[in-house]
């Protein structure tokens, strides 16, 4: 099966004052998260959709070879990555011809997964209560899309994404990003009209649709309190007791990690993922910041 992973260094959007791979422990969630997917799923094809600036550098640590394959970035629409920061994600899934797994960079899956899965069906990584927190309908720049639908808050997190059937694939695609066109010209501010029109939409379409999907944690997370709470039928694992020893999305927790250094030892962090990669000696001096 395709397993693909989507990097483009943006190097100033509205989560970052650096490109990407501007960090090592960045880096390193990245290598980490296809090591330990090609360690689960031997069979699988691995590939990296990226950069020059990511291959120039991952050619220099001598890490290319993580990936069975590496392919330039599609032709960018007419989208304000600086707000629209996971557009590329979305227009690689949107070239796609086949049934595909999309995995987040700072993804893990640490045992095989795949035999948990009816890969027929969508998987997503958790279900959202974005209630107070999600852009809905009666919000100026929502009114103004071309798409009309009678929006819910609820949403689906889609750092771990399964989607078996390529023609749902293209159609979530293409009105994803005409949405990102549209709110682009529109100045949408912030990046909660990025997960409007990535993870709510996707949503809505399966609903729409009437095409059934689970989730790999069965945990609702609650985006305006940030917190784990309620458990729902159609999931695999509760987090966290069961859901982190199989599976586990960094998320925001990158950021803590790296912001936080009197609570956490990044470079430590970084130690961890040298070994989990059994590359303890890598040289990541070129690298600028940790």
């Amino acid at each position: 099966m395709k397993v693909i992973w989507v990097l483009e260094n943006i190097e100033k959007n509205y989560n970052s004052h650096a490109y990407y791979i501007d960090s090592k422990f960045n880096v390193l969630l990245l290598l980490a998260s296809v090591y330990l997917w090609k360690k689960n799923h031997r069979d699988d094809t691995c590939v990296l959709y990226t950069d020059e600036l990511t291959v120039d550098l991952f050619l220099k640590l001598g890490v290319l070879d993580f990936w069975d394959k590496v392919l330039p970035l599609p032709k960018s629409r007419r989208i304000n990555k600086d707000i629209f920061w996971a557009a590329s994600k979305v227009e690689v899934l949107g070239q796609q011809t086949e049934p595909v797994i999309l995995m987040d960079n700072d993804t893990h899956v640490y045992k095989p997964l795949k035999e948990h899965l009816d890969l027929n069906k969508v998987y997503v990584c958790n279900f959202e209560l974005g209630k107070g927190y999600y852009p809905t309908g009666i919000d100026n720049i929502i009114k103004q899309l071309s798409y009309k639908a009678r929006w819910k808050t609820e949403s689906v997190n889609v750092s771990f994404l399964n989607l078996p059937d390529p023609i749902f694939t293209k159609k979530y695609t293409e009105i994803s990003l005409n949405m990102m066109e549209e709110m682009t010209a529109l100045k949408a501010p912030n990046p909660q009209y990025l997960i409007f029109a990535e993870q709510l939409l996707l949503k809505h379409l399966l609903d729409k649709d009437n095409i059934e999907y689970n989730s790999i944690i069965s945990t609702y997370w609650d985006c305006q309190n940030q917190k784990w709470e309620g458990e729902h039928n159609r999931g695999l694992f509760k987090y966290p007791e069961e859901s982190n020893t199989i599976f586990f999305h960094y998320g925001p927790l990158k950021g803590t990690i790296k912001a936080n250094k009197q609570i956490f030892n990044v470079q430590a962090e970084c130690t961890k993922l040298l070994n989990c990669i059994k590359l303890p000696n890598l040289d990541l001096s070129m690298v600028k910041n940790v």
